[in-house]
């Protein structure tokens, strides 16, 4: 397969247009007749103008989407966004409740790599290839294909998109930009975040490679030192020696964290990565390495990966779904609980267009360019460029793969297949299922559009009729004492403050506590003098006790201060004062009692700290 073609912008071969549509998700819309009964997972387009958004047609007025290839919407489902390979820029849209799209006015609408169209001006856009959005929502992240790169941007609360300052805005193949320097960044085509949001994983087909990145709490992306920081398919460019990683296209990581997969056009396989704590990645070893389409490798053997072009995993992390533009087909795999795939066996292993494989018998599966599953687990979608259209499967609990029947089975931009009749649907490159599972959003590349649809979630369950009033059983007194532990300060060496509350958020020593229920803790201050051991306690030196042991004496200070402690872990910031003033250097120690809303108190828990001098 040529893929060298693909370096340059439209047309592309048919077989290999779809892999520029490399992107994260793949759900798209069908239209469907209104009078028909909808069933769960059914896609209609919204009608009219509301059905897709572009510059030309009769869409709602969209700017920055000549040759839209990757859309997304944010975890808080309240903002969408899209990729335009040809503008070189992302898209910014506000979600409304009914999933209808709406560009941001002016500027904040796009961001492009000159500025163009209307756009704020951006760095590392050239050839954007896909968008994704953290799982906190405040960051978001588009793999540039032509600047070999990742671009960085910070997003507010209403979705607005502004780009991190200075190299912290993007990371590039060769630190060009001006970005940070990276590594196996080269045709940067698919970008991903990890469910925790500490790790984001890069798959950059000229490099054959998926980079690897640490993410910070701000949303900056630093790329692992050394081999950790890429697993290329040959070793070479300083990265780790991996297999099936030929024209590496997308690359995904599950829902629990534990695993990445790597779809590889160029091995026609799937790769299969560990996926450790600190956001590391290692390819499992042996044939559970890879999954590809004639068992090259060496990988496990697999049926319908020829030109695999993006992964997806479950929501319920059970199964995986690879769609591959060669083989014009779906894979369905099953995942363990370690993250090795396995192949369903005969046709439930896979739906091809023409039901070759052997395969299942599909439709409108004709260059299959990405999958993806709903929220709810119930459905998966595959877009397919040379098809214009987008398939749509019921999914069984065991991760088996149906095909709706009829019109429902797929949507096409004119209606053949036989498929439902849609709008801007040229080139369907990828789809995304917004996190309430009510809307599906298409970004069409030869239509440079994104469509529009509603999504038919489950039906709303009929609540039961309320249980009669029964008699209030007679309330039992609370008679368990709250549990305080693991009382402790940082630092607990600290200078007092000049002046303030004895605690704020801010200058002091942070006080941490565990609760086993909700209380209000007291905390009391004791200084720390030397003594002398008589009779059984530690008492103040005197002439009448000086042959005694030494030991340390603890002086209850005058004053208190309170703090409303929740369930599990606590923090507070200890300020160095008490009673409006500032404790003395020496040594001390904090004493916590926490009593619950019955009245019942723990025991006293105690910390040392130290006030010193400036």
């Amino acid at each position: 397969m040529p893929f060298a073609s693909l370096q340059s912008n439209r047309p592309w071969p048919s077989k290999l247009a779809a892999l520029m549509a490399v992107s994260a998700g793949c759900l798209l819309g069908a239209v469907m007749t209104t009078d028909a009964a909808a069933a769960t997972g059914d896609l209609i387009q919204k009608p009219g103008a509301a059905g897709c958004l572009s510059a030309v047609g009769a869409c709602s007025p969209g700017k920055a989407l000549d040759g839209a290839v990757s859309v997304t919407v944010s975890p808080d489902g309240r903002s969408a966004y899209a990729a335009a390979l040809d503008s070189g820029a992302v898209a910014v849209f506000d979600r409304a409740a009914d999933g209808t799209l709406a560009q941001k006015p002016g500027p904040a609408g796009c961001i492009s790599e000159t500025g163009a169209g209307g756009c704020a001006d951006g760095t590392a856009l050239e050839g954007a290839a896909s968008v994704t959005v953290s799982p906190d929502g405040r960051s978001a992240y588009v793999a540039s294909r032509v600047s070999d790169a990742v671009a960085v941007f910070d997003r507010a609360a209403d979705g607005t998109l502004t780009q991190k300052p200075g190299t912290a805005a993007c990371v590039s193949d060769t630190g060009t930009g001006p970005c940070a320097d990276g590594t196996a960044l080269d045709g940067a085509g698919s970008v991903t975040v990890s469910p925790d949001g500490r790790s984001a994983y890069l798959a950059a087909f000229n490099s054959d490679a998926v980079a690897v990145f640490d993410r910070a709490a701000d949303g900056t992306l630093t790329q692992k030192p050394g081999t950790a920081g890429c697993i290329s398919d040959t070793g070479i460019g300083g990265c780790a020696d991996g297999r099936a990683l030929d024209f590496t296209v997308s690359v995904t990581v599950s829902p629990d964290g534990r695993s990445a997969y790597a779809a590889s056009a160029g091995s026609d396989a799937v790769a299969v990565f560990d996926r450790a704590a600190d956001g590391t990645l290692a390819q499992k070893p042996g044939t559970a390495a890879c999954v590809s389409d004639t068992g090259t490798g060496p990988c496990a053997d697999g049926t319908a990966l020829d030109g695999a072009f993006s992964v997806t995993v479950s929501p319920d992390g059970r199964s995986a779904y690879a769609a591959s533009a060669g083989s014009d087909a779906v894979a369905v795999f099953d995942r363990a609980a370690d993250g090795t795939l396995v192949q369903k066996p005969g046709t439930v292993g896979c739906v091809s267009d023409t039901g070759t494989g052997p395969c299942a018998d599909g439709t409108a599966l004709d260059g299959a360019g990405s999958v993806t599953v709903s929220p709810d687990g119930r459905s998966a979608y595959l877009a397919a460029f040379n098809s214009d259209a987008v398939a749509v499967f019921d999914r069984a609990a065991d991760g088996t793969l149906v095909q709706k029947p009829g019109t429902v089975g797929c949507v096409s931009d004119t209606g053949t297949g036989p498929c439902a009749d849609g709008t801007a649907l040229d080139g369907a490159g990828s789809v995304t299922v917004s996190p309430d599972g009510r809307s599906a959003y298409l970004a069409a590349f030869n239509s440079d559009a994104v469509a529009v649809f509603d999504r038919e979630p489950l039906p709303t369950p009929r609540p039961d009729p309320p249980d009669p009033p029964q008699p209030r059983p007679p309330s039992v007194p609370d008679t368990t004492r709250p549990l305080l532990s693991g009382l402790s300060l940082s630092p607990a060496r600290f200078r007092a403050a000049a002046k303030g509350p004895s605690t704020a958020a801010r200058v002091g020593s942070r006080v941490s506590y565990r609760l086993s229920e909700p209380a209000t803790v007291r905390f009391r201050v004791q200084r720390a003098l030397p003594g002398r051991r008589a009779r059984g306690r530690c008492l103040k030196p005197r002439r009448s006790n000086r042959r005694g042991k030494r030991c340390t004496r603890h002086i209850t200070l005058p004053g208190a201060f309170t703090h409303q402690g929740k369930t599990g872990q606590n923090t507070l910031t200890f300020r160095g004062r008490l009673r409006a003033r500032k404790l003395r250097p020496g040594r001390y120690r904090l004493r916590a009692i926490a009593t619950d809303p019955a009245g019942n108190k723990s025991r006293p828990r105690h910390s040392r700290f130290r006030i010193v001098r400036r």
